[in-house]
């Protein structure tokens, strides 16, 4: 304090004698005055305080350090998975990392990882997510008022970007845990290029469960496998003072294998899934009020499943391979923030299915169409304020073009086939985005949003045993591209000089051109053309979302509360009635905690609660000719059990050694152990054969303390 008063004296002292000089022409040294100000004590933080306030519709950037600290999962932090509890967000169900925002499927989020989508986002069941924590830089969540630079997706935005500029000097980050450990390296090789790389590995199947055998642990349990690695590469290069190149190239796999699963039918299953993306972008200033980004990505997603059912070994296999190419121009003034720019795609997907192995006489038709698809899309914007007004008003406009080779059956078993990069459908939408904030006043705002979306690139759940199963099938000639409207309004505030926020808002989001498989997994198998086995339906969400948050002092943290409705209707499902979605949760809570107790320890705490998920189960069976009939009632009428846990950590910081900072993380995830279910089946026959109908659930994660060590050098 007593350096600040000494500045502010000379401050001061400096602006006063300036004066006196300007207007005398003299160097009386009377004029000067001595003037002591006293200030409240400073708080420098990361957060900007006023950004839930004046946040605009390009969404706010979250405080990546803070979600580092919310508790770990097995040693691991993961501020990916942390945006579950951002609200707005479902919690998925054990050991999963997808969103479902605001009713939405886990697809349509828009997941970047420096400007390059990302197909799917998950690790090992979804425990982790592929985002090295250490490699998170900056990270931006949109759920609503999404602007027109962002498409191809309904529901939101997850902007993540790794380090901005060149690194000054050699850094070294770690982690070392039971599950997984990583490292991360940032090396300048002079003041304008630097490169960064980082690697992760599990070692679970390899240590940790020979070790669990060899203390007791049943052996079935040890013969599972669970793997997983990634490995990020790039470079950032000022080419001039106003030019920056970067570049980044990710890759990483899975590799599970669950042994026999009788209550499921299921014997030995595997399963493993790769995500390899790539770009570069070029960032350069104009001048003061023009700049630009050009960007060049690839993303390629591969998934094999093996499943053992029914005494039916079954093949699946899907991938895809995107090249996009997006420029961006922003031109700034005192008053506008103009932005517009073009985005090109080129798409190849492969959905297919290899073989069978069945004693039941199933004929596998192995002839399915891949599909390839140009996409083309213009969008402007401009955000500006007038008053106690803010808005942004944009307008992206896309045709969508499926291409040839591909080969259409008809109902006579007639070919027409589609030479190479030959025209077979066209769609093209436009899509509005409209986003206004009002400031009431200094420490309050209302704001409002509508906006429309177009998704082209659908994922498609064929089975769900625990392992991905799902399909991917683009906007076709028998497939319609999704769309959708949302609309949003919330009152936001700041109370106590920022130290708390409280927000409320609600929302209304219709869903066109939903997409579900016809029957089960043998239909896909035996039909040559996947397409004509879905269903379009459509389905709408609404809700309302509140939370309060306290930024600053020695006890922070926030609470979220959801209270929403998910609704589909499919002319063929349920008599052409409304039915709850899959991931309906009419109740969903999320309180964090954050304590920093003194200099070296600090403590967080996360209690989670959602109502169930909803699935389609049988209510009665009989057996005819000693075969099992169910009877099914309304589509999704069973409600899973409530989900909740209480996760704890603590993170004490070590001495230093010499360069080397470091601390210890000690966690407990699920502390009073609740019997989550992971998923609820039936099974009609008991240990002896016999028939015996009964409702199961199996549970995957029990109590789990762990600790992990990281460094920084």
């Amino acid at each position: 304090m007593k350096k600040m008063i000494l500045i502010l004296f000379v401050y001061s002292c400096c602006q006063t004698g300036f004066a006196q000089l300007s207007a005398t022409d003299s160097l009386r040294t009377d004029t000067l005055k001595n003037k002591t100000i006293k200030i409240k004590e400073v708080t420098i933080s990361s957060r900007l305080s006023e950004a839930n306030i004046k946040s605009g519709s390009t969404g706010i950037l979250l405080d990546v350090n803070e979600l580092k600290l919310i508790p770990r999962l097995i040693g691991e932090s993961d501020p990916f998975k942390a945006l579950q509890y951002m609200g707005g967000v479902s919690q998925a169900s054990e050991a999963n990392a997808g969103l479902y925002v605001r009713g939405g499927n886990n697809d349509q989020n828009l997941i970047l990882l420096n400007g390059t989508q990302i197909q799917n986002a998950t690790h090992v069941l979804g425990i982790f997510s592929i985002f090295n924590p250490d490699l998170v830089g900056q990270m931006k969540f949109i759920k609503s008022g999404i602007p027109a630079e962002y498409g191809g997706r309904l529901s939101s935005v997850v902007d993540i970007n790794s380090f901005a500029n060149p690194a000054d000097e050699l850094k070294i980050d770690g982690s070392v845990g039971l599950i997984s450990s990583r490292i991360t390296a940032q090396i300048p090789m002079n003041e304008k290029i630097s490169i960064y790389g980082s690697i992760r590995s599990s070692y679970i199947s390899s240590i940790i469960l020979p070790l669990l055998q060899n203390l007791g642990l049943n052996e079935e349990l040890t013969k599972n496998k669970y793997e997983f690695w990634d490995a990020n590469a790039g470079f950032i290069w000022k080419l001039a003072s106003r030019t920056k190149l970067t570049g980044h190239f990710y890759s990483g796999k899975d590799d599970i294998k669950i042994m026999p699963l009788p209550n499921y039918n299921l014997q030995d299953n595997s399963t493993f899934w790769k995500n390899t993306v790539g770009g570069l972008r070029l960032n350069h200033l104009f001048s003061d009020h023009w700049s630009t980004q050009q960007q060049l990505n690839y993303s390629g997603f591969n998934i094999q499943s093996q499943l053992n059912w029914y005494n039916s070994v079954q093949n699946l296999r899907s991938s895809s391979e995107l090249f996009n190419y997006k420029g961006d121009f922003l031109y700034t003034n005192e008053k506008h923030h103009l932005k517009f720019g073009l985005e090109s795609a080129y798409t190849m997907t492969y959905p297919n299915f290899v073989s069978t192995d069945s004693v039941i006489p199933i004929e596998i038709d192995n002839k399915h169409n891949n599909f390839f698809s140009v996409q083309n899309s213009l969008y402007i914007r401009d955000e500006f304020e007038t008053g106690q007004w803010q808005f942004n008003i944009g307008l992206r406009a896309n045709v969508y073009n499926q291409i040839g080779p591909y080969n259409d059956y008809n109902n006579n078993g007639e070919v027409i086939s589609y030479k190479p990069n030959r025209l077979i459908k066209s769609y093209w939408g436009l899509e509005p985005r409209f986003y206004t904030r009002y400031m009431l006043n200094n420490s309050s705002s209302l704001k409002l949003s509508a906006s429309r979306h177009i998704q082209y690139l659908n994922q498609i759940p064929i089975i769900n045993y625990g392992i991905p199963a799902d399909l991917q099938l683009p906007a076709s000639l028998y497939i319609k591209p999704q769309t959708s409207w949302h609309f949003s309004g919330g009152y936001f505030c700041n109370l106590n000089d920022n130290d708390w926020e409280f927000s409320t808002e609600v929302y209304y989001k219709s869903l066109n051109n939903q997409l579900e498989f016809k029957s089960g997994i043998t239909e896909v198998f035996t039909n040559s053309m996947l397409e004509k086995q879905v269903l379009t339906g459509k389905g709408w969400t609404y809700g309302t979302e509140l939370k309060i948050r306290k930024n600053f002092g020695q006890l922070s943290g926030w609470l979220s509360y959801n209270l929403a409705w998910s609704f589909r209707k499919f002319s063929e499902i349920n008599n052409g009635n409304p039915f709850l979605a899959r991931n309906d949760r009419r109740h969903d809570l999320s309180v964090v905690a954050l304590y920093d107790l003194n200099k070296k320890w600090n403590l967080s705490a996360v209690f989670v609660y959602a109502t169930g998920n909803r699935l389609n189960l049988p209510l009665s069976w009989y057996i005819i000719e000693e075969k099992v009939i169910l009877e099914y009632g309304k589509y999704n009428s069973f409600e899973m059990p409530a989900y909740h846990r209480l996760d704890l950590s603590a993170n004490y910081k070590l001495k230093p050694l010499k360069k080397i900072k470091s601390e210890l993380n000690f966690s407990i995830y699920n502390v009073y152990n609740r019997a989550n279910p992971y998923q609820v089946f039936f099974s009609t026959k008991d240990q002896n054969n016999n028939y015996d109908f009964k409702l199961k659930m199996s549970y995957l994660l029990p109590i789990i303390p762990s600790i992990s060590w990281t460094f920084h050098y």
